[in-house]
This record gives C-alpha cells, sequence and structure tokens, in this order.
C-alpha cells in the first residue's frame, strides 16, 4: 500500500514539474524580445540534402533581419556537421552571403553538436574579438533551454525567437518539440549542467 502511494505521490510531482516546465517555456517563447548586442549568435538546425532545412532557413532569415536593422555587428554560426554536408554554419554562411552579409562579419563555429557546445564554444569566440552582449536566434520553443545554458555560462544574451520557423508555426509539432525540450531540461538537470571537453574550432 505504502509503495503504491509513493509511486502516486511520484507521478503527481513529475506531472506538475512537466506542466510548470512546459508552461514556462511556451511563456519565454511567446514574450521574448532581442536586445541589442555585440554579436548575433545562430543555433545550428539541420542540413538537408538540397541545403538548410527550413527550420534552419528561419532562423537564418530572423538573424539576417536583426543585422539588417542594427541589433549586432557580427554574427556567429554555430553548428557542426550532420548527416549531410556542408556543416551547418557553412550553410548559413552561404545564405547570408547572398543576402548581400560581408563574409567579414561572419564568424564559423564548425564543433558544435548540441546547444551546450553552440553556447560554450560560441562564448570562446566572443572572448576572442571582446563581445560581452550576445543575442541567441533559435525556434521559439528552444529559447528557454539556450538561454538557461548561456544564463550557467557566464554568457549575457538576449533571445529572438525565429517565429516563422514551421516548427512552430505547425501547432502539432510546435507541442512535440515543446515536449521534447521539458525532457532536454530534466536531462540538463540530471547531468547538472556539466560542460563538455571539446574546444572550440574557429573559421571564417
Amino acid at each position: 500500500m505504502r509503495a503504491r502511494y509513493f509511486v502516486g505521490v511520484v507521478i503527481v510531482i513529475l506531472a506538475v514539474a512537466f506542466i510548470g516546465t512546459y508552461a514556462s517555456i511556451h511563456a519565454t517563447a511567446e514574450s521574448i524580445h532581442p536586445q541589442p548586442g555585440d554579436v548575433i549568435i545562430i543555433l545550428g538546425a539541420a542540413v538537408w540534402p538540397d541545403g538548410p532545412s527550413p527550420a534552419l532557413k528561419a532562423r537564418i532569415d530572423h538573424a539576417a533581419e536583426l543585422f539588417m536593422v542594427g541589433y549586432a555587428d557580427n554574427l556567429i554560426l554555430s553548428g557542426g556537421l550532420g548527416e549531410y554536408s556542408p556543416t551547418e554554419a557553412q550553410a548559413m554562411k552561404e545564405r547570408l552571403v547572398q543576402y548581400g552579409i560581408p563574409a567579414e562579419r561572419l564568424y564559423r563555429e564548425e564543433k558544435a553538436t548540441n546547444t551546450r557546445e553552440n553556447l560554450r564554444f560560441s562564448q570562446a569566440i566572443m572572448r576572442r574579438q571582446g563581445w560581452e552582449q550576445a543575442i541567441i536566434v533559435s525556434d521559439p520553443f528552444h529559447l528557454h533551454r539556450a538561454l538557461k545554458i548561456a544564463r550557467s555560462l557566464g554568457l549575457e544574451a538576449t533571445g529572438a525567437p525565429a517565429y516563422e520557423s514551421p516548427l512552430y508555426r505547425n501547432r502539432l509539432l510546435r507541442f512535440r518539440y515543446t515536449v521534447r525540450e521539458v525532457v532536454a531540461l530534466f536531462g540538463e538537470a540530471i547531468r547538472g549542467m556539466s560542460p563538455g571537453a571539446r574546444g572550440p574550432v574557429l573559421s571564417r
């Protein structure tokens, strides 16, 4: 009887934690706004055989808009090699150059394979360049976790949600990926937010 009661209590606690985390992710997605900074960091997403995935295109396009209206003078393109070439960072660079953004304003970080690495390796580039304030561009549901990781690293950043991403505009996909973010946040908590071991690879 006690065991059944204990299991019930655990289930209730987990359910409350899940609902609360989901609500926090959604609130961040709907309310966050970027502030001017030194650099825009675009977090990588999948590259498809014919180029950036629709989600990555939405992130690139939003970052380009922010750059063009003067939110920051530089961009860090963070993302390594996935299933298809080129690296996420290189795919971002190619699209941004097509928009007329000078290549010398684009800094590729081509090693990261997850959000924590995106931010750790981008932070190393920022330190090298003497930059202090970043704007993180990603899907809206991703920014709650990204900013939480940034804070844990001591990285000063605001978020810029790419609302045009099909992963956010489609309600079923939004729910699916928000749930995935809840699970990822629980995983971060379990791991104690421990940083990875690999260092950054900077290219331009």
